[in-house]
């Protein structure tokens, strides 16, 4: 069965969202006219319209220069187009047990703003509802940014995250955020845009556009933290289920006779990790943090820390290997010595023979940077915005 057809003034928006994404897309170098009718096989008169519109709305603006590969050829120079900084906003924040990272982004991505705020130990889901409300409502006080031109907030939340019903299905370290409406609670309080993702897939996703890898396309990212967590982006998407709810990669079983994980089950990758520093979980720190001083001075002990914790994760990364085939790995820890370390040990593992790996995976390390997970959300809010 068909679809209905677009009608005129869906196709009209569609289109002009399609022109905006790729002037946006086109960063400080812009485009022009011509460059947006070859890639997009639009009319000229067309795409003079929407360009027109967009300029009246003050969504963009001409710029000197422009990135079209030619010195002036036969006719007029080009004109060409980037989006007004100012003319729309975008809100990125992570949170976890700890820390609630909030950034705020005009529309060309540059960060305006960036604020760092402990949890205390004992938070409540409900608290850090209040606290999110809060400080947006104060950040764009402070900014003089009308919440009419905030295209969206984009929440990077802990736990399983249920795409579909826009809420946090669990997570055990924040009192009460089980089955969480966060997003309709927010919408309501806020009067913005909101959307939600998993913290893992949005630091993933900036990771992957940003971090500078040759991923080859596709890359699966494991963030250590109080626990571990796990996303798949290939080609420049989140991988999500088939209920559409992100991947618990820290919950892969790797021996059914294991420890008791925190989700019930038995032998899950993070038990593992977490019985390897048992101070973590209640001192609300990072798996390993600490453990750098130990390593660059050659502790034996560290290093066997090390060395079993790379083991653990290895079996977990092959049966993502048999189910996803990613071309690279990547893993974000507390810091570049710790992350590094484990990136050594799981590359030399990997070496040993297998039958099903033509071809070993890339695999990179770097220390977690809330920064680049509050860019993660923003850009998911802006992918949203251009879809």
């Amino acid at each position: 069965m068909q679809g209905n057809p677009l009608r005129t003034a869906d196709l009209r928006v569609h289109n002009q969202n399609i022109v905006l994404s790729m002037i946006h897309a086109a960063g400080r170098q812009g485009t022009s006219q011509s460059e947006v009718v070859q890639q997009t096989g639009l009319k000229a008169p067309t795409i003079f319209r929407i360009f027109s519109a967009l300029e009246e709305d003050g969504l963009i603006e001409t710029i000197e220069g422009g990135s079209e590969d030619s010195t002036i050829r036969k006719g007029r120079r080009p004109v060409f187009y980037v989006v007004s900084k100012n003319a729309r906003f975008t809100i990125g924040l992570e949170f976890w047990a700890a820390f609630l990272s909030l950034g705020v982004f005009n529309f060309q991505g540059e960060r305006i703003h960036s604020a760092m705020h402990p949890l205390p130990g004992n938070v409540q889901a409900q608290e850090v509802t209040d606290l999110i409300v809060t400080e947006i409502e104060r950040v764009l006080h402070d900014l003089h940014i009308e919440k009419e031109r905030v295209i969206g907030v984009g929440v990077a939340a802990p736990g399983q995250v249920d795409l579909e019903r826009k809420r946090v299905r669990y997570y055990p370290r924040i009192e009460g955020m089980k089955d969480i409406a966060l997003v309709e609670e927010l919408e309501s309080r806020l009067d913005i845009p909101v959307m939600i993702h998993n913290n893992c897939s949005a630091l993933a996703l900036s990771e992957y556009r940003h971090g500078g890898y040759d991923h080859q396309g596709s890359m699966f990212t494991f963030l250590l933290r109080t626990g571990v967590n796990g996303a798949f982006v290939h080609d420049d998407e989140i991988y999500v289920n088939s209920r559409n709810q992100t991947i618990e990669t820290g919950h892969i079983p790797i021996n059914a006779d294991g420890p008791r994980c925190s989700c019930g089950s038995r032998g899950c990758l993070q038990a593992y990790l977490q019985d390897l520093d048992p101070n973590s979980l209640d001192l609300r720190l990072a798996l390993f943090e600490g453990l750098d001083e130990r390593l660059q001075s050659g502790d034996p002990v560290a290093r066997r820390t090390i060395e079993r914790s790379a083991g653990y994760l290895v079996v977990a990364i092959k049966v993502l290997m048999r189910l996803f085939a990613p071309k690279s790995f990547l893993f974000v820890g507390c810091c570049d010595v710790v992350a590094e370390a484990i990136r050594e040990q799981v590359a030399r593992l990997l070496d040993e023979p297998d039958a099903f790996s033509t071809e070993p995976p890339r695999i990179f390390s770097t220390a977690y940077d809330p920064l680049l997970a509050q860019k993660g959300a923003s850009d998911l809010v802006l992918q949203e915005f251009f879809r």
